[in-house]
């Protein structure tokens, strides 16, 4: 974590580091936004903190800048998905006004930025434990995870992984590259010695490419629930290959209003759920 922190202040300016100097509690920080003509702010797990210090263009545009490696063009793709990935797998967060495709379909660009979010990137070693311990006693099964925004969805994938990819060849579908947090195309998480990784891939597209030439014993993604993902799951379960998934949702129930994860929970893809809770506890249960 101590590397992680440095690596993010290393985005920011000097005056805005100059204002952090004093917060007793920056060790413990989750994200540090600075907002255009607003005070500072920085995200703990349980509160945010608002600082005497107001963020001005220049700052703004430093960290913009320098997360970018100031070649914007190098990195559309990212800019026009409003973030990206940086050293020590933090990720940046940006707002600002989008530019919308000429055929209405998407976002080609952001400008006038006037807020980011340093995400500082969290790998919590260990968390997984109980999980792997109970699901996986004799190799992998269908697992899903159910958990509001927040909860800890995201670091458990990665554990799992990590855990799950010592023993067993696993493919990590990681379109956004927030669970191996992917910088230039190399994994700054411990994802398994053994996990393939198919980074910036559309999950429907990586799922299936998983499957044809990596011969896996299961797939682990994150964030499904699109039609498009579900059948290319069922593909995988259809082949052989078991799914370990998470979907943001108050719980099992809640997550079954989507029509993917019902289908696939119908199947019978799914062994294992756990339901997480605000303060990411996991209550695991086996599915007959």
């Amino acid at each position: 974590m101590e590397s992680k922190l440095k690596y993010a202040l290393e985005l920011l300016s000097q005056d805005v580091l100059k204002a952090l100097s004093g917060f007793s509690e920056l060790e413990e920080a989750d994200e540090i936004r600075l907002r255009l003509s607003r005070r500072l702010c920085v995200s703990l797990k349980d509160k945010d903190c608002v600082l005497d210090y107001i963020c001005t263009q220049a700052d703004i545009e430093h960290s913009f800048k320098t997360a970018f490696s100031y070649s914007m063009h190098s990195y559309s793709r990212e800019l026009s998905q409003g973030y990206i990935t940086t050293r020590g797998g933090n990720r940046v967060g940006i707002s600002g006004t989008a530019v919308i495709s000429q055929g209405g379909e998407g976002i080609e660009a952001v400008k006038y930025i006037t807020s980011l979010n340093v995400r500082i990137a969290r790998e919590i070693i260990g968390c997984a434990d109980e999980i792997v311990s109970e699901c996986f006693k004799s190799g992998p099964e269908g697992l899903i995870i159910a958990g509001p925004p927040g909860s800890g969805k995201t670091t458990l994938l990665r554990d799992i992984s990590r855990q799950l990819g010592a023993r067993y060849k696993i493919s990590l579908i990681d379109e956004r590259g927030e669970i191996s947090s992917a910088h230039k195309g190399s994994a700054q998480n411990g994802v398994g010695e053994m996990t393939d990784i198919f980074y910036g891939y559309p999950k429907a597209i990586g799922i299936e490419t998983a499957v044809r030439v990596m011969t896996p014993r299961a797939l682990i993604v994150d964030e499904i629930g699109s039609e498009s993902d579900g059948k290319a799951l069922s593909y995988a379960v259809n082949s052989g290959v078991k799914i370990i998934t998470a979907v943001h949702a108050g719980n099992l129930s809640e997550a079954m209003k989507k029509t993917a994860i019902r289908s696939l929970y119908e199947s019978g893809a799914f062994g294992f759920s756990a339901e997480l809770d605000s303060s990411r506890r996991a209550a695991v249960k086996r599915l007959d």
